[in-house]
């Protein structure tokens, strides 16, 4: 048997916490990047959830599927939209495979400790690229967090 590590509330919300201080740092003339962001297990379940002001009502469900694409497969999502648009249009099925809602597009950063995915962070709402930046700084934070 192999021991399994998985994140804890407390995580989570450390978690959650830098990506809505980046989210912050992304501001616009209308205030902080109006952003949902989603962390999930590495099955793809749902174990936090945000919606930040003005952040519209597809986004929720966009961070959500991009958190479960980046769990599902352990890899970030923006590559996988590269490969998408480019060389490898066939990856567009992983979500149908998966049986749940699971999107590549940028956004979605798995969450690694020691070669294992513990889980993902997903954000949507904003442009490719901020969503992108805010959702690494909340998966950097994982690596001050201690097992």
């Amino acid at each position: 048997m192999l021991p399994t590590h998985q994140l804890e509330l407390r995580d989570v919300r450390q978690i959650i916490a830098a990506a809505h201080t980046a989210a912050a740092a992304h501001a616009d003339t209308t205030g902080s990047a109006r952003v949902s962001i989603a962390i999930v297990d590495a099955g793809g379940h749902l174990l936090s959830f945000d919606r930040c002001d003005g952040a519209s009502p597809a986004s929720a469900e966009t961070a959500m599927a991009k958190a479960r694409m980046a769990a599902l497969n352990g890899k970030a999502t923006a590559p996988q939209e590269q490969a998408i648009n480019n060389e490898r249009p066939a990856l567009a099925q992983l979500a149908g495979i998966f049986g749940q809602p699971a999107v590549a597009m940028a956004g979605g950063i798995p969450l690694l400790h020691a070669g294992h995915c513990l889980g993902a962070i997903g954000v949507s709402g904003m442009t490719p690229e901020t969503d992108l930046a805010i959702a690494e700084a909340g998966a950097a934070v994982l690596t001050t967090l201690t097992p």
